[in-house]
């Protein structure tokens, strides 16, 4: 839960505005009395631009200037973005409703009759600078929710960036063990494609195919978890466990297949000399998700057999020149909106037990 901490109630700078030298130089003396930077000005054609000068964090001014009135003044502060978080106290010796009224419609925060009572005043100013205080720790903690959230968005689907963001996902080390279904996608002949059109090159070129690539898995809300040079490992029904995970991963799949397709008969840049190929393996079982590392370094991470299962199915996928296998727990899990066709059964690198596998 966040606190908004009391702030900006001393040393802020206070601009006041009032015809009469008198009054102006008292108000300033009683003000400066409580620790706040003043600056004075007589009229309302001036306020702007002290404004613009001594940057305010409060302005007290009276209501009867000469020339531009209060009202008129205030109006035009509250339609300058830069300037409408500002609060402003009316001090006037007109105590009617109607009045009051009008100025509180017109922008301003509070409203003060004379003869003044000083103490009121004090708490009136105590009061407008510890709302500002709060405005700006929200505006800044606003921002900085946005920037949290652009960075999760690359790696995680809109739906569950939201979770992770109204806490139902808790930022602690630790996880949960959960079904889920992992996907490890790979470029193939990467390495002398990135010779042949220079690291530069590939970089941009890797950059924008992956965006593009992000946005079909968060389609299935799918995680981004790792990016491995030119490969990407996602997961599907985790953090947040969904029950079609092994269908989602797979139709990702699948629209990656679609994707390239066309990616290579009308949108290959000039600089590619040949087809962009790819391959994907597939598999799904029990999967640790959550936080690994230190309280100093956290990483969110995705572990268990799946994984190892799914980088070696995408291996094996090169091996047999195909694009797309998935394990038979992953294959099962399609409810026959898609129908896997059996490959073998093989000894994947680390394995001990042979591994049915699927294409589809």
């Amino acid at each position: 839960m966040i606190e908004l901490i009391p702030g900006g109630m001393l040393h802020s700078r206070i601009l006041i505005v009032h015809e009469d030298e008198e009054q102006l130089n008292f108000l300033r003396q009683y003000i400066a009395m409580q620790d706040y930077e003043t600056e004075i000005v007589k009229t309302g054609e001036e306020v702007i631009g002290a404004m613009d000068q001594f940057h305010p964090d409060l302005i007290v001014m009276n209501l009867f200037l000469p020339g531009l009135s209060g009202i008129e003044v205030l109006r035009e502060i509250r339609e300058r973005e830069d300037l409408e978080q500002i609060p402003v106290i009316i001090m006037s010796s007109d105590d009617s409703d109607e009045a009051r009224i009008v100025c509180l419609s017109s922008g301003a925060n509070d409203y003060i009759t004379s003869p003044l009572s000083l103490p009121d005043l004090s708490i009136k100013i105590q009061n407008s600078l510890e709302m500002l205080g709060y405005r700006r720790q929200i505006l800044n903690l606003n921002a900085k929710l946005a920037k949290e959230k652009s960075i999760l968005l690359r790696y995680f689907s809109p739906d569950l960036v939201e979770k992770i963001l109204n806490e139902e996902i808790r930022p602690e080390l630790g996880g949960q063990t959960l079904n889920g279904t992992v996907m490890f996608f790979d470029i193939r002949g990467s390495t002398p494609l990135a010779e042949r059109i220079g690291p530069k090159l590939y970089a941009s070129f890797i950059s924008d195919l992956f965006a593009r690539l992000f946005d079909i898995i968060f389609s299935h809300q799918g995680s981004v978890n790792e990016l491995l040079g030119d490969g990407i490992l996602a997961s599907f029904g985790c953090p947040v466990e969904i029950e079609e995970h092994r269908l989602f991963a797979t139709k990702a799949a699948l629209d990656i297949r679609n994707f390239f397709k066309e990616f290579n008969q009308s949108q290959k840049p000039d600089y590619l000399p040949d087809d962009i190929r790819f391959g994907v393996g597939i598999a799904s079982g029990k999967i640790f998700a959550g936080n690994i590392g230190s309280a100093i370094r956290l990483k969110y991470a995705v572990m268990g057999d799946p994984v190892n299962t799914a980088a070696r199915i995408q291996e094996l996928a090169r091996d047999l020149n195909t694009d797309i296998l998935v394990d038979e727990n992953t294959a099962k899990g399609c409810n026959g909106s898609v129908h896997p066709q059996v490959v073998g059964s093989y000894q994947l690198r680390g394995k001990v037990e042979r591994v049915n596998v699927y294409k589809v």
